[in-house]
């Protein structure tokens, strides 16, 4: 007995623990972090209250609302964790029409039974309905290890109050409560569980740091594309298949150096960014846009033919060249160049399509800039693909006015 005691004092404290780590851990901008902070810690309050020495009616009650709240943060986290919408409003109602419930359980009636009944199936419940959700979801190892052990969390929260209430022939008073078969099994299960519910919440989120910071290695701090180490690494995972075809497409702003030294780096800077907005609004899904380092672009598209690769380069260098500049203090046409080559079969990495491509963009420099070039194509005139794109948008601008 004096084992259990001492026990049934160092879960809470162990929850609690992990409450406080979690939020801490929030500071730092993890989605799920507060989320598992306070389950953790209203879990940990819930068990204190349920063993400290208050009337059983107001441990009753106190406690029920701790749990409640505990395992709704839970289901919160579980749903943030997995980016998905947390039906705050739905979730919420629920939790409150069970304890409106629960009051007149306790109150009215006074039955330990149907008070522990409602309440850790309605728990289960506001954890259960997220878990569901957000399962289809999961791809990592650690996201199924956190699936599997919020499913046994489920499992020992709904199986421990039926065995109490149909096996066991227990008293139905709630100054029964402690010394209850219930509680002490209870008691024994939240302990084990809980240690490794919260170390498996605390992996998740480690994954998901790893993986934050893999992000950001991998990315352009200024534009938010891929930098050229990300776009490897995605860019193979994209040509991965065999005979997998695509378009290449360089694209480099012209006369960049006069934008810096006229108007200064930030308004540079504001140009780039421009520009990189329009590869991301005009990139088909499953393209790969990276920056490759200053005023340079290279953007990877499965599936597409040399021709059709001209043709999305071509609408992306009439949109940017349109652009008006004169809110950062640029008075002129700023224009950008592109040179487009295809991905062949059998071709297993980008280098030798970005340096065709490349080829094709120093060509399209060569003949004046502020054109689309495909490699193969006439060093001396654009891309016949793309001067026909031109005409059909000038017809159409013409027919709008």
């Amino acid at each position: 007995m004096g084992s259990i005691d001492s026990f049934a004092f160092i879960t809470p404290a162990m929850m609690a623990t992990f409450g406080i780590v979690f939020l801490i851990l929030s500071r730092y901008q993890l989605p799920s972090a507060f989320a598992w902070g306070l389950g953790f810690l209203f879990g940990a309050l819930g068990l204190l209250v349920s063993i400290a020495p208050l009337p059983e009616t107001a441990s009753a009650l106190i406690g029920d609302v701790f749990y409640f709240i505990s395992f709704y943060y839970y289901g919160e986290a579980l749903l943030i964790a997995f980016r998905m919408p947390l039906y705050m409003r739905e979730r919420l109602a629920f939790a409150v029409l069970c304890l409106l419930v629960d009051l007149y359980i306790v109150i009215g009636l006074g039955s330990l039974h149907a008070e522990l009944l409602l309440v850790d199936i309605s728990i289960s419940l506001l954890l259960g309905v997220p878990l569901i959700m957000v399962a289809p979801r999961a791809r990592r190892w650690m996201e199924w290890a956190m699936i599997i052990i919020t499913g046994l969390v489920v499992i020992d929260t709904v199986a421990v109050v039926l065995i109490f209430n149909l096996v066991e022939q227990s008293s139905d008073q709630l100054s029964s409560f402690q010394e209850s078969d219930y509680s002490r099994f209870s008691q024994l299960s939240t302990g084990l569980l809980s240690l490794t519910f919260a170390l498996a919440a605390f992996g998740s989120m480690m994954v998901e740091i790893l993986a934050r910071y893999r992000d950001v290695a991998a990315r352009d701090p200024l534009t938010g594309l891929l930098n050229r180490r990300g776009f490897d690494e995605v860019a193979a995972a994209s040509l991965a298949g065999e005979g997998r075809k695509g378009a290449v497409i360089v694209t480099d702003i012209d006369l960049f150096k006069q934008v810096n030294d006229q108007v200064g780096h930030e308004a540079g800077d504001q140009v780039i960014c421009a520009l990189a907005d329009q590869l991301r609004v005009d990139m088909p899904r499953g393209a790969v846009a990276a920056r490759f380092g200053g005023e340079e672009f290279v953007v990877f598209v499965p599936g597409i033919t040399l021709a059709e690769g001209g043709v999305l380069a071509q609408a992306i260098r009439m949109r940017f060249a349109a652009h008006d500049w004169r809110s950062i203090g640029i008075e002129r046409q700023i224009t950008a160049s592109f040179g487009v080559a295809m991905v062949e079969f059998g071709e297993q990495e980008l280098r030798a399509p970005i340096a065709r491509a490349d080829k094709a963009l120093y060509a399209a420099k060569a003949a004046g800039r502020n054109r689309v070039m495909t490699e193969g194509a006439s060093p001396g005139r654009e891309d016949t693909t793309a001067t026909v794109i031109e005409l059909a948008e000038v017809g159409r601008k013409r027919r709008t006015l």
